[in-house]
Order: structure tokens, then sequence, then C-alpha cells
């Protein structure tokens, strides 16, 4: 058992400077990989806030135009319209659906 101790010590202690050099090399490669994913999150993170500014900037655009098309629309008359050369429209031929459409009909189905 103690020949199987010593042999063992004598195997670590020959490739000691292999085994420290191969753990730094790993928490060396580990701290590089951790780096990239803190930069990558930080950038992403970035990213977002930008894309959460220009939605709000958007919105708050889209409101504005809302607001302003339901004014003008309040404001749009066929007197309003004369002005511009618009006209109301006439019907010129009404086409009116068979009986035999049955269910289809009463359910509001366009065919």
């Amino acid at each position: 058992m103690t020949r199987a101790i010593a042999q063992t010590y004598n195997v670590a202690n020959d490739y000691r400077a292999h085994i420290t050099a191969t753990i730094l090399g790993l928490c060396a490669f580990m701290a590089v990989l951790y780096g990239m994913n803190i930069y990558r999150t930080v950038f992403a993170t970035i990213a977002l806030q930008k894309t959460e500014t220009e939605v709000a900037s958007l919105s708050s655009t889209v409101g504005g135009l809302d607001a302003e098309y339901l004014s003008i629309s309040r404001s749009a008359t066929p007197d309003n319209l004369k002005e511009y050369g618009l006209s109301q429209g006439k019907v010129s031929a009404f086409i009116s659906s068979p009986a035999s459409l049955g269910r289809v009909a009463l359910s509001l189905h366009e065919l």
C-alpha cells in the first residue's frame, strides 16, 4: 500500500507543473468566456434600452397623428369636401341577392 502511495506521489510530483499550467489555462479560458458573456449582456441591455426609447418615441408620434386624424375626420363634411373638388357618390345600380341564398344571406356572409 505504501508503495502505491509513493508511486502516486512520484507521478503527481513529476507532472505538477503540467497540472498547474492546465488548471491555470482553464481558469484563464473561463475568465475570458465570462468577460465575453458580460460584454454581450451589457451590449444587449443597451440595445434593448435604445429600442424601448425608440418604441416610446414612435408610440408618441403615432398618438399625435391619430389625434390629428380624428380632428380632421370630424371636420370633414360634404360641404368642406366640395372645396377640394370631391362630391358625394351616386349609386347607379343596385344588385339584389336572390332568395335562394338562405342561411348564408342570413348570417351576413358575402359570396
